[in-house]
């Protein structure tokens, strides 16, 4: 068994080592973008992108973000001249947001009561009030190391809605914190940006749950390396792949030690590679690790092993290690309808990742959706569908609890600043969520149904005397909102949200029963 094992990981290492040989030997036949500040588009924005992915050939993956600016702006500058007056429109929209964010950057007030609420895509997860101030992005430096930055700051409520007692100071126990958001300081080199940076991911196709990295956290703060352009590679070897991107970063979590035994201070290494080889497919396949913090290595060396092997909850014998690491990793993709139907189908598969003799991820957690936007790009409406039970396919006769997101080296969960990583509706759920989009008067409605056997948004691990999690949880039913007015430079957006739970008993300020409402104010910092 050992020996069937280190083959696998040396073949692993292997195709690894094949992978950047091939990617170094056609740094000179690429084509670079320069540096460029990360890309996070606003639902609206992300909408019109995925239809003029669709519909009009946009040299982009979807399911990827953030992505450089300057390489989702190259796609759009490659777009046909020819383009229809709605699709011409949709191009136009994120022209300008792109434009707002690089050269003028912006400031934002939500102001709402303190309640929890799911989280989707482009959504604040902060369940109270916050302001939120980016720069403009600068570009500076010597043409043989040109430096693209923007710098960002956040004041927040404490985002842990199941925390009850709270330090002195605007630290991660505090009950305001400060936080560096939308930051970042990129070089390229060789069709590579280097990045340090404090921002949030989504990684994956869904709207309302990303199954790896959402928006339900804080921004992590790290640095990596990510593909500087998206379009299709000029090289032979790499061609194949269609528009593709690169990633990878280690960032140091945020969150407040809750239970014993946890290590504070862990780090999380991401690693994504989306590719479109067919205009009506994209492909993502995904790993986070967790590793690290208070009392566990994690040295240089450590680091590595853990990005590029796998096994890491056990060794070869079957023992605990003080390194030991907490995995999820799967596959993710996207089918496109034929153009005339507009509309598409998306799946993502993440399980444990490296569990079991084959060393591949298994024991998934699935989500699946189905989407249609209107000709005129004016709607969309999806439903989506996700479980965070391990074991969750159809096939499969038993759904695992206590699996999801949790593990015995990391006992208070697969979190970041006490909040879910992945789904905020947490581990062991099952929810059913319908959407409708209008996005020319930026209006989003969304109802969910399902159940949880954690808690909303945050998780706590801590049980009742008859060993039941003492969060809300159960049956889940709820709606929310959103409602933008623009004018001029200023942008309002009212929301209204509630939800309901069957079980447990209100904590903090996670509760059973809820309403949240809340109103955000935006202004571009500059002339509009």
């Amino acid at each position: 068994m050992r020996s069937n094992i280190q083959l696998v990981i040396s073949l692993k290492k292997e195709l690894l080592k094949i992978l950047l040989m091939g990617l170094l030997g056609t740094v000179s036949t690429l084509t670079y973008a320069g540096p460029s500040v990360p890309y996070m588009p606003t639902w609206q924005a992300r909408h019109h992108l995925e239809r003029l992915a669709d519909e009009a050939g946009l040299q982009i993956t979807t399911t990827h973000w953030p992505l450089p600016l300057s390489a989702v702006q190259n796609a759009l500058d490659d777009l046909p001249k020819d383009l229809s007056p709605s699709l011409a429109e949709s191009k136009e929209y994120v022209v300008r947001e792109l434009r707002q964010l690089s050269q003028q950057g912006n400031a934002e007030a939500q102001l709402r009561n303190r309640a929890e609420e799911p989280v989707g895509f482009g959504e604040n997860y902060t369940p109270g009030s916050s302001i939120k101030v980016s720069s403009a992005a600068a570009e500076f430096g010597p043409d043989v190391l040109p430096v693209a930055a923007k710098i960002g700051a956040r004041v927040e409520e404490n985002p842990n809605s199941l925390q009850t007692s709270y330090t002195s100071g605007w630290g991660k126990n505090g009950r305001t914190q400060v936080k560096l958001d939308d930051s970042a300081l990129v070089a390229e080199m060789g069709g590579v940006n280097l990045q340090a940076f404090a921002h949030q991911n989504w990684w994956g196709p869904g709207w309302e749950s990303s199954l790896i990295n959402s928006n339900n956290i804080p921004p992590w703060m790290g640095v990596g390396f990510q593909r500087s352009e998206v379009k299709t590679s000029e090289s032979p070897w790499l061609s194949w792949l269609g528009p593709w991107s690169l990633e990878m970063f280690v960032a140091q979590a945020q969150d407040p030690v809750l239970v014993p035994g946890q290590p504070d201070g862990f780090y999380l290494i991401g690693q994504r590679l989306t590719f479109k080889p067919w205009s009506w497919i994209e492909i993502g396949l995904t790993r986070d690790t967790q590793m690290g913090g208070a009392g566990r290595s994690s040295g240089f060396s450590n680091t590595l092993n853990q990005a590029f092997t796998t096994g890491g909850e056990h060794s070869f014998q079957g023992s605990l290690q003080q390194d030991a690491s907490n995995g999820v990793a799967g596959y993710d993709v996207k089918l496109s309808c034929p153009k005339s139907v507009h509309c598409s189908y998306y799946f993502q598969w993440e399980g444990e990742d490296s569990s079991g003799q084959s060393h591949l991820p298994n024991s998934f957690m699935t989500l699946e959706g189905l989407e249609w936007w209107s000709e005129s790009g004016r709607h969309r409406v999806f439903t989506e569908y996700m479980q965070t039970y391990t074991d969750s396919f159809p096939w499969n006769v038993t759904k695992y609890t206590g699996s999801g997101y949790r593990n015995w080296a990391y006992p208070q969960g697969f979190t970041n600043g006490g909040r879910w990583i992945g789904s905020s509706f947490g581990g062991d759920a099952r929810i059913l969520t319908f959407g409708w989009m209008d996005a020319e008067v930026s209006r989003l409605i969304k109802v969910y149904t399902g159940e949880t056997s954690t808690a909303l948004g945050s998780y706590n691990p801590n049980t009742n005397a008859t060993g039941n999690l003492i969060g809300p949880h159960g049956r889940l039913t709820g709606f929310e909102a959103h409602q933008g007015f623009k004018f001029n430079a200023w942008t309002i957006s009212p929301e209204l949200a509630y939800t309901h739970l069957a079980e447990g008993q209100s904590i903090g300020f996670n509760r059973t029963s809820d309403v949240r409402a809340g109103v955000t104010i935006a202004r571009s910092l500059g002339d509009y």
